[in-house]
């Protein structure tokens, strides 16, 4: 069965969060608020609480066949999700290239909504 869109958004969190290799308190805090507060079954629930557990691959099953406005939105939540522990690693920005390139973001579009997210900006210079 195909994961839905809500699942495949968590994984891609959790991918970002992860990319480093480890997962800060407050990216696990910010995945479990997410997992808590998102309409998910409950198979999506305990799906989701594995992604707390082990390193996660980013998905790129559904991610271009969304409104450009989504795309531009599941970019941004990964940016913040990237530095959220203060700390913005070269693996994380690799994911955060990749991402972007599959959501088919304009590199205009990237820097803007780069340049919105505190510390982002300046951890990449």
């Amino acid at each position: 069965m195909a994961e839905s869109a809500l699942l495949s958004v968590i994984r891609m969190w959790a991918a970002v969060a992860w990319a480093d290799g480890v997962l800060a308190d407050a990216e696990a805090e910010g995945l479990r608020r997410l997992i808590r507060t998102a309409d998910l079954t409950p198979e999506e629930r305990d799906a989701s609480a594995s992604f707390l557990e082990t390193e996660v691959a980013l998905p790129e099953t559904y991610l271009t066949s969304m409104s450009p406005e989504s795309r531009r939105g599941v970019y941004r939540a990964a940016c913040r999700m990237a530095v959220v522990d203060r700390v913005f690693s070269e693996t994380e920005k690799k994911l955060l290239g990749r991402l972007r390139e599959l959501l088919a973001i304009p590199d205009d579009i990237a820097s803007e909504i780069e340049s919105d997210v505190p510390g982002l900006s300046s951890a990449s210079q």
